[in-house]
């Protein structure tokens, strides 16, 4: 019979546990998100709620917009976001790669 503890682990503790690579997977969610979540401080517009930060390969920066509408204004100031994204995370973007990808249909159908 197999025994289980009887405390509960937080995801922290479980993923602690768990091989190297899903806890680095994880932690790289983490700070994208936290960056997402991060562009409402560089800019309180309402176009910015349509971005999020989809991810981070090399020296580029891959946002993710709702609309088309919303990557108009970004692209004209993409110096000056990532200028503020590589200060605020010690991140070293030059390129920004923008693209449109609505979010997902609610599946409840």
């Amino acid at each position: 019979m197999t025994s289980y503890p009887r405390d509960a682990l937080t995801l922290r503790q479980c993923l602690g546990q768990q091989p190297l690579a899903l806890t680095q997977t994880f932690e790289r969610a983490r700070r994208l998100s936290e960056i997402s979540l991060a562009l409402r401080d560089w800019s309180p517009e309402p176009w910015m709620s349509q971005i999020r930060v989809a991810n981070i390969r090399g020296d580029t920066l891959v946002i993710y917009s709702a609309s088309a509408a919303a990557l108009v204004p970004l692209r004209h100031r993409s110096a000056a976001l990532l200028s503020w994204l590589n200060d605020r995370y010690q991140l070293t973007c030059t390129r920004l790669d923008a693209k449109v990808r609505p979010p997902l249909a609610d599946a409840k159908g």
